[in-house]
């Protein structure tokens, strides 16, 4: 077997061994959040109330407060607004008391809490949720590439190698932003455990299980960070391990 093509069957196994481990993590999160969900807590405010109370509380009088509708809440929903000192907090949130819901709270006080103490990056959190998707222009972008060096010049070349350029630089861009969104995010999960335990609402019980939600949504922004990154790879290598084969058979 071709060395070269041993080395891309070996890095797409590793590729597919990650996507195992991230659809875990994935799957894991999403099932302690719906229990979670389903286990509402004894507590005599909404949840609106309690992230008001607790911005008064940090004297962040001027972050307000707003619940969103059904179908903004599939986009926008539970996110801090950097540039309008907004928390939106989701339709299904708001209606519900449970652990999952004061958890997601907490960590949105705490965003408006590193926002007003200055700390740096914290756009990055904001700029990350709109521009996350990025990274699946690379391939498209390369198509277009091909497709006018192909027209008009009849051969793979200098549009090619521009459009590839801009593809991959929206990558790393995206892929800088995610890690400085996932560090940001990893302060505002502690400031919202502190949070949490401060107000004194939850049993022991509860509290343990508030830590396994968090330590979950931890794992879950160092998949989201990284997935697209090795999804771009594992695409670009099943292409070109395709053209490998094809061309073998010629």
């Amino acid at each position: 077997m071709d060395s070269t093509l041993l080395i891309i069957l070996i890095v797409v196994g590793i590729l597919f061994v990650i996507f195992c481990i991230a659809g875990f993590i994935k799957w894991r999160a999403n099932w302690l959040t719906t229990w979670f969900n389903v286990k509402k807590l004894d507590i005599n405010k909404p949840i609106l109330e309690y992230v008001e109370l607790l911005l008064a509380e940090r004297n962040l009088a001027d972050v307000q407060v707003k619940k969103v509708g059904f179908w903004a809440s599939l986009f926008i929903g539970n996110t801090y607004s950097v540039s309008k000192k907004l928390i939106r907090v989701s339709w299904f949130a708001s209606k519900h008391s449970s652990v999952v819901t004061l958890a997601q709270a907490c960590r949105l006080v705490g965003l408006a809490q590193m926002h007003a103490d200055g700390v740096k990056g914290i756009k990055a959190v904001e700029a990350y949720r709109w521009l996350n998707w990025l990274p699946i222009l690379l391939l498209p972008l390369i198509v277009i590439g091909l497709i006018v060096d192909l027209v008009a010049f009849e051969s793979v070349g200098l549009y090619t190698i521009i459009f590839s350029a801009v593809g991959v630089v929206l990558t790393l861009i995206t892929f800088i932003l995610g890690l400085v969104a996932m560090k940001k995010n990893f302060m505002a999960y502690r400031i919202g455990e502190e949070i949490i335990t401060g107000l004194g609402v939850l049993k022991d019980t509860e509290e343990k299980k508030m830590r396994q939600l968090f330590s979950a949504w931890k794992s879950l922004e160092v998949v989201n960070a990284f997935l697209n990154a090795f999804e771009l790879v594992y695409f670009v290598l099943k292409i070109v391990f395709s053209s490998i084969k094809l061309f073998g058979r010629k």
